[in-house]
């Protein structure tokens, strides 16, 4: 009985009820750490050595695999890839997404819901079914998509184009937007939803037109979110390594060889660990360096709206 009342005490004690919640996320974090954490120190930790399977004797080379990677030319060239890649992806993801989330948040559009889970099929398929898919619907011999494109004579008839470097990299960079856009559509639509209507109704009394609608009050309303998830589609665009290597495998002759390409090809292909590490912590800082201008962002558009 003492022992029971000891623990309902305790349970009921403030200090107790306030360190709870924090004692919960302890398991998490103690497997965060040991799946996440110690491999990232270990990663880094390699990139200091010239670790290689085919090298059985490890040591301590300082910062040279780090000089090699800026004196050569396989990370500039993978790193303007990439950059291409990703900036292709960001500006349409960012444009349809727009459109689809004030198509959805137009009150003559019917069928919202309906055209939320449509817009979510790109979305949820894996990476590798997505681009199978493309790869097949884009094929020269019997795609659909291949046929229409050489029909109203965008592409010069019987090309493969996945043998032609500005095809290829098109073509991986629309399936990625393809598969992109429904999640910047669904959370742009989220943060219209709490925008108030009184303030939309104010702005149209004195007279505001749909762009200064747009401008003013829409886009200062959904700058943070619309950022946070762009930020977030820069992350996965960069990262992506599943629907480049399906659909072109970096090919034709690197055109489309990403830095996740490159870097998968040095550590499974090659088995150069230590070259490799060093290229994924430079992947690293790249995308920090990224993620912090874009956090800019919402800031400058706010004080832009307050200036106005």
């Amino acid at each position: 009985m003492g022992d029971g009342k000891g623990y309902e005490v305790l349970f009921k004690s403030k200090r107790f009820r306030g360190m709870f919640p924090y004692l919960l996320i302890i398991p998490g974090i103690l497997l965060l750490l040991l799946v996440i954490f110690l491999p990232f120190l270990q990663n880094i930790f390699y990139s200091f050595t010239d670790y290689s399977l085919l090298n059985s004797d490890t040591t301590l080379i300082g910062i040279e695999n780090y000089t090699n990677i800026i004196q050569g030319d396989e990370f500039a060239g993978a790193l303007v890839k990439s950059l291409i890649y990703v900036a292709i992806v960001i500006s349409f993801v960012a444009f349809f997404g727009l459109i689809a989330a004030f198509l959805q948040n137009s009150r003559t559009m019917k069928g919202v819901g309906a055209l939320q889970v449509f817009l979510l099929i790109p979305w949820i398929l894996p990476e590798v079914v997505t681009g199978y898919t493309w790869k097949l619907l884009l094929n020269y011999q019997t795609g659909p998509y291949y046929n229409l494109l050489e029909t109203l004579h965008i592409i010069p008839a019987g090309e493969d184009i996945f043998s032609n470097s500005v095809y290829a990299m098109l073509a991986v960079a629309f399936a990625n937007i393809w598969r992109g856009f429904p999640v910047v559509a669904i959370t742009v639509f989220a943060k219209l939803r709490t925008l108030p209507s009184d303030q939309v109704e104010a702005a149209v009394i004195d007279g505001a037109n749909r762009w200064v609608l747009f401008k003013s009050i829409e886009m200062p309303h959904i700058a943070a979110a619309f950022t946070s998830v762009l930020t977030l589609c820069f992350i996965w665009t960069f990262n992506s390594f599943g629907l480049v290597h399906v659909m072109t495998g970096g090919g034709p002759a690197g055109a489309t060889e990403t830095l996740p390409v490159l870097l998968q090809r040095k550590a499974f292909k090659f088995f150069d660990y230590s070259d490799s590490s060093a290229f994924a912590v430079m992947m690293i800082l790249v995308l920090l360096v990224v993620v912090l201008a874009m956090n800019t962002i919402p800031g400058m558009l706010k004080k832009r709206s307050a200036d106005l």
